[in-house]
């Protein structure tokens, strides 16, 4: 019992700092605290295990490979990131382009199709206009006020 109430409490007081204080540090703060806590969790075990660590000597015959493993992991380090800095290329890279390019002909295949179908609106409405009787007839000044406006742009095109 006098273990698990200390225990408890640790457990709940570490549960409010990560609940409550952490997420109000910055990224690079919390980065600082992790490497000095996790220097100062090294620097402890090496003191606490000192002469464990000296009178091991299991490892001793591994030196000699030490270098060959170091340039392996090196040149597996570099392969692996010019493949994804450089990339491999593959058909499939491609076929978003030629899609895209699909249908940028479609569209502008139908352009000559929708210019004809609007400039024939515009003669028929035209055409409506002089029948009823609203042509040139019907405003004189119309023209002589459009050719004023003529150069400038208008609001809806700003």
């Amino acid at each position: 019992m006098e273990l698990f109430i200390p225990s408890i409490l640790a457990v709940i007081l570490a549960t409010v700092i990560i609940m409550f204080v952490l997420p109000r540090f910055s990224p690079v703060v919390l980065g600082v605290c992790a490497l000095v806590l996790l220097v100062l969790a090294a620097w402890q075990h090496y003191t606490f295990f000192r002469l464990e660590y000296a009178q091991s000597t299991w490892q001793m015959p591994l030196l000699q490979y030490g270098p060959y493993v170091l340039m392996g992991g090196l040149v597996l380090f570099l392969l692996f990131f010019i493949v994804n800095f450089i990339g491999v290329g593959s058909a499939a890279s491609a076929a978003p382009l030629q899609s895209m390019n699909a249908a940028l002909e479609r569209v502008t295949n139908q352009v000559p199709t929708v210019a004809a179908a609007t400039n024939a609106v515009k003669v028929a409405a035209n055409n409506a206009m002089k029948a009823v009787g609203l042509g040139n007839a019907a405003a004189p000044n119309a023209r002589a006020a459009y050719a004023g406006r003529q150069n400038q742009v208008p609001f809806s095109q700003v």
